[in-house]
């Protein structure tokens, strides 16, 4: 039974994508594709090399500090609120003269080092992810070449890092365009899909919006919300239990949601995602 996954984007808070693999592969279920967008799209890209969940679980635990990836004394990433970032002169400076606060190198330079640099065309699981070319405006899907340099274009939400330049574009977040792309594994010909939200619009309290920051997010979140009936999946998934947008200092309980996620829908996944199950 062919089917698809779909990981949407969402910032710290996909990091529960990866208790979302973790519970799948306990239930011995691979997708035969995966399809994601910003945080969704690199945690997609690299378990479709054939890295397990726990492999990635390991690293992003012992091995990986957001702060080491800046490349600019701009962000002091992990501090606390995002407008701590965005206070600071230089990321002023950088939105001033550049496309972005963040160049994102550092992080183009890990991507390559956890993908082996290898093409799409060579993952262990089909893979595909999406971003907005500024030029045109239209969306781009990404099912072949550099694999590293798919997820950069996938994850470059403004104005925090550069849009990535690739070929003839200039690309910016998915999430622009399409936050969970369930009608690019519809167009890739499947029909059977389970689709993760991370970001899910839900009531807040006027204390929730602390900043301009949680609003700009609120509002893109609003605003990508909808998703057309004809792209609904077969079984969708929501993974959230705090707004971690800018977060990544709460690696073990997001897992944890997504691993709940799971357990949550485990007889409906099985239903729709196994010839065995009765």
């Amino acid at each position: 039974m062919r089917w698809a996954l779909v990981l949407s984007g969402g910032g710290g808070n996909g990091i529960a994508h990866i208790g979302v693999l973790k519970e799948l592969e306990r239930l011995q279920l691979r997708p035969d594709l995966i399809v994601g967008t910003s945080m969704g799209a690199i945690v997609g890209g690299v378990y479709a090399t054939g890295k397990s969940a726990a492999w990635m679980e390991n690293y992003i635990t012992t091995k990986f500090n957001i702060k080491d990836m800046a490349s600019t004394r701009a962000l002091k990433w992990g501090e606390g609120p995002v407008v701590k970032i965005m206070l600071a002169g230089a990321a002023l400076h950088n939105l001033h003269v550049k496309r972005g606060v963040e160049s994102a190198e550092k992080i183009l330079e890990l991507l390559r080092e956890v993908t082996q640099n290898i093409n799409i065309e060579d993952t262990i699981i089909p893979y595909a992810c999406n971003a907005v070319d500024l030029l045109n405006g239209k969306e781009k899907v990404f099912t072949q070449g550099n694999l590293a340099e798919a997820i950069r274009c996938s994850m470059a939400i403004p104005p925090f890092f550069e849009p990535y330049e690739l070929d003839d574009g200039l690309y910016i977040d998915g999430c622009f365009t399409d936050n969970r792309p369930i009608h690019i594994a519809r167009e890739m010909g499947y029909k059977k899909i389970l689709s993760v939200n991370v970001v899910p619009v839900r009531p807040l309290e006027k204390s929730d919006l602390k900043n301009g920051y949680d609003i700009l997010f609120r509002a893109v979140s609003i605003a990508l919300s909808e998703t057309p009936e004809t792209h609904k999946a077969t079984v969708s998934l929501t993974a959230y239990k705090g707004a971690y947008n800018f977060d990544f200092n709460h690696i073990e309980e997001l897992i944890t949601v997504g691993q709940q996620a799971v357990r949550d829908n485990e007889t409906r996944i099985k239903k729709k995602f196994t010839s065995w199950y009765q």
